[in-house]
């Protein structure tokens, strides 16, 4: 039987009170190369919309949140998980914050109230998007920009699974594989989280084998936004790349050429972007 909602809903609050003190530690994003990313990203955005509100969805313990409060002038974070919450650091920046216990697909919140929404590595654990998406739209001002970030390319997964355990592999390759086939199994062996939990949490990831940058994009226009863009971020081999002193320099021109070549490479990249305006 197909997980509902709510199974979803208290799989991801399993899953995350579980890994809470390990969750920094553990996640890739925490990374100075990808902070450094997104910062350059949510700075563009703040100066776009006047440093105005944010909502960041699964904010989590705050990576987004950590970065916004310099950048915007109200800064709000829901999340369904209190072990996370917990774990934000509520100190305003340039801006105040605020966090609270809420659901994506019904927020407690008006229409057309915040200039941007975030979400990052959120929507690969929902138990569907089209709900969530609408919701978005709804507390959005008209203008307002929608950013997601790092959840799961279905090409790249794809290419992944199609690849024969046992094979001989570099060891980035091999890392990548176990990543997309045996995350479930790592997670119980290092922190006793149950291979269920996990994969009803990741259910558009375990089931789904994620996402198709062209059916993102359909689906938010669909529901009314007005410009959208998905991007493929973070090629395979692209941190070996920005940490290795002889080849830092090439990561850009790497990441121009595999876009140039699109859609030939798409599933060279692990992760999709998603910018849309309301």
């Amino acid at each position: 039987m197909k997980p509902t909602r709510d199974d979803v809903i208290k799989a991801n609050i399993s899953l995350h009170t579980q890994l809470a003190n390990v969750y920094k530690d553990t996640e890739p994003h925490y990374r100075t190369e990808n902070r450094v990313r997104v910062e350059n990203i949510l700075s563009s955005l703040s100066r776009r919309h006047d440093q105005g509100s944010l909502l960041d969805v699964g904010c989590g313990m705050g990576f987004i949140i950590d970065i916004a409060k310099n950048h915007f002038s109200k800064i709000t974070g829901i999340d369904v998980t209190q072990a996370m919450l917990d774990r934000v650091d509520p100190s305003p920046g340039f801006g105040e914050v605020t966090v609270r216990i809420a659901e994506i697909e019904n927020m407690p919140f008006a229409e057309n109230e915040f200039d941007i929404v975030t979400a990052y590595a959120v929507i690969h654990h929902l138990h569907s998007l089209e709900p969530a998406f609408r919701e978005i739209y709804r507390v959005l001002k008209p203008g307002g920009s929608f950013y997601t970030d790092t959840d799961p390319n279905f090409y790249f997964w794809d290419a992944m699974r199609q690849l024969p355990d046992g094979g001989f592999y570099s060891g980035f390759v091999t890392r990548e594989i176990d990543a997309v086939k045996h995350k479930d199994k790592e997670l119980e062996e290092q922190f006793g989280v149950p291979v269920d939990v996990l994969n009803v949490a990741e259910i558009l990831k375990h089931d789904g084998g994620g996402f198709k940058a062209e059916e993102l994009e359909r689906m938010l226009k669909l529901i009314g936004f007005s410009q959208v863009e998905v991007c493929y971020e973070w090629f395979i081999g692209e941190a070996r790349v920005i940490h290795s002193d002889d080849t830092r320099h090439c990561a850009c021109e790497i990441r121009k050429v595999l876009n140039e070549m699109l859609p030939l490479t798409k599933h060279l990249f692990k992760y999709l972007r998603i910018m849309a305006c309301k």
